[in-house]
């Protein structure tokens, strides 16, 4: 559950990440040219790897994520990582 949770947070700070620069006018090409820059020093992360993938992905109608939904789904795992977090603290301020 430790490791669903951390992945969970990446995938919030490409989200947030994603955001900002498309809120700066970058296009997909540019966000994911910059997402492979960070790749290629110290993040080597698997799941910025493929969303710079996904951001280049493009077909006769142009880039694939800009025609995707802004929706997402959970299945629970996230959720159940807090309830332990929380369940097996013995810290009194939350």
């Amino acid at each position: 559950m430790v490791h669903n949770g951390i992945e969970y947070g990446d995938m919030q700070l490409i989200c947030e990440a994603y955001h900002i620069m498309t809120s700066l006018g970058m296009k997909p090409d540019a966000i994911a040219q910059e997402f492979d820059k960070w790749n290629s020093e110290e993040l080597n992360s698997f799941l910025i790897e493929i969303t710079a993938d996904i951001l280049k992905y493009k077909d006769a109608k142009g880039h694939l994520l800009e025609r995707i939904r802004d929706t997402a789904g959970q299945k629970g795992t996230g959720n159940g990582r807090l309830l332990a977090t929380i369940r097996h603290t013995s810290d009194t301020n939350w």
